[in-house]
C-alpha cells in the first residue's frame, strides 16, 4: 500500500504523548494500528488519530523503530507491505522490516464506549493552560495533583498557591478532575469537544485527534473564601519582566522535567531580589521599589509571572498572601516574612 509519509508522521506525532516510557503494561511503547486509526496507550492517557491507507492493518509496531526511521527517509512517499509477522517499508532504494504483532493486547477497552460529543467552552483550554502548573506533586493528596473542572470553573492548588479561572460559560455536564501530568499534555491540543465517561474524558480536535485520560475520584476543597483579598496594593518595577528571563535559565531544571521552574521574590526596605537555582548553577537580580515598608517572600512559576507582565504590574499584599487577578482568573500565593 502507498502512503504519504508526511501524513503517517503527523498521524504518529498526535499520539506519540500516549507512550508509556517504560513497557510495564504489554504494547504501551508501540503505536497500535486499528483499521482507520492509530492508537497509543500508557495507563493514564490513551490517544488516537485518523491515518489514511492503512485501513486494513491491524496490530501494533514498536513505537521508537518506526518513528525513528521515518525520521531518516527523505522520500514523500513509501510503499507498506504484510509479510508474516513483519511489515516491509521501502522507500526509494531503502528496504526495512519492522516486527508487527498483530494481536493488539493493549487494554484499550477499559476506556469505555465514547458517549455523545458535547461543545467545550471556548476558552477551556486557556483556563486549563493556566492552571495546570499550579497542581500539588504530593500523592498523599491526590485531589490536590489534579486540575478541578466544574460549571465554569477551573481550579488547582498546592500547599503555597490557589489558583481559579472562570469560563465564559458553563461545562456541558458533571464536573470532574483530571491529573496535571495530563492536563499538561492535553493544552497541546486544539480541543473543542468533550465525552465524559464514568472513569475517563474524552476530548476531541477538529483534525479528529481524541485525546483520553483518567479522571480522579474526590472532592475538590473549597477555596472561594482563600481567593478574598483585602489588603493594599504592591507595584513591580519595570526591570523585573528582563529581569525573570534572565532567572529563566537557572529556574529550569532537567532532573525534575515534570516540576515547573520557579522563581523567588524577596521583597524588603525598598529592594526586590530574584532568585533561582537549577543542578548547573544560580541566578541573582536586585533592583528598586517605591514600597519602602514591604517586607515579604514569595515562591511562584517562573513562566505565569513572566506572562503576568503583559497583563498587569499590580497586585495585592496581606500578611499571609499576595494576591493577582485578571478580568477572568484570581491566584494567591502565600507568603512569609523575611525574617521566618
Amino acid at each position: 500500500m502507498k502512503i504519504n509519509k508526511a501524513e503517517l508522521q503527523t498521524a504518529l506525532e498526535k499520539v506519540k504523548p500516549g507512550l508509556a516510557s517504560k513497557e510495564l503494561i504489554e504494547q504501551s511503547t508501540s503505536f497500535a494500528f486499528l483499521g482507520d486509526r492509530v492508537v497509543t496507550y500508557n495507563d493514564e492517557i490513551s490517544i488516537s488519530h485518523p491515518i489514511k491507507g492503512m485501513e486494513g492493518m491491524q496490530g501494533a509496531i514498536t513505537a521508537k523503530a518506526l518513528y525513528d526511521f521515518l525520521a531518516r527517509v527523505k522520500q514523500e512517499e513509501i510503499d507498506l507491505s504484510l509479510e508474516k509477522n513483519q511489515v516491509v517499508i521501502k522507500a526509494g532504494r531503502s528496504k526495512a522490516g519492522l516486527i508487527f504483532e498483530q494481536e493488539v493486547r493493549l487494554p484499550i477497552e477499559e476506556i469505555g464506549q465514547i458517549g455523545k460529543w458535547k461543545k467545550l467552552p471556548e476558552d477551556f483550554r486557556d483556563g486549563l493552560k493556566l492552571c495546570h502548573p499550579c497542581c500539588s506533586r504530593d500523592m498523599s493528596r491526590p485531589v490536590l495533583t489534579c486540575v478541578n473542572i466544574v460549571d465554569d470553573r477551573i481550579e488547582a492548588a498546592n500547599s503555597f498557591q490557589i489558583i481559579q479561572y472562570r469560563m465564559k460559560k458553563k461545562l456541558p455536564g458533571k464536573g470532574f478532575l483530571i491529573p496535571a501530568s495530563a492536563a499538561k499534555e492535553l493544552v497541546r491540543y486544539e480541543i473543542q469537544e468533550l465525552s465524559l465517561g464514568e472513569s475517563w474524558g474524552h476530548f476531541r480536535t477538529p483534525n479528529g485527534t481524541i485525546f483520553s485520560c483518567r479522571t480522579v475520584e474526590g472532592g475538590f476543597p473549597e477555596i472561594e473564601a482563600f481567593l478574598r483579598m483585602d489588603g493594599s496594593e504592591f507595584s513591580f518595577p519595570e526591570a523585573m519582566k528582563e529581569a525573570l528571563i534572565r532567572a529563566d535559565v537557572f529556574a529550569r531544571k532537567e532532573s525534575a522535567a515534570d516540576d515547573p521552574p520557579v522563581v523567588t521574590v524577596r521583597v524588603k526596605g525598598g529592594g526586590l531580589e530574584l532568585s533561582s537555582k537549577n543542578e548547573y548553577g544560580w541566578f541573582q537580580e536586585k533592583m528598586k521599589t517605591r514600597h519602602k515598608e514591604a517586607d515579604f517572600s514569595f515562591t511562584v512559576g517562573i513562566e505565569f509571572l513572566i506572562s503576568l507582565f503583559d497583563k498587569l504590574q499590580n497586585c495585592v499584599i496581606t500578611p499571609e498572601k499576595i494576591g493577582f487577578s485578571g478580568e477572568n482568573w484570581k491566584h494567591v500565593i502565600a507568603v512569609v516574612s523575611n525574617e521566618e
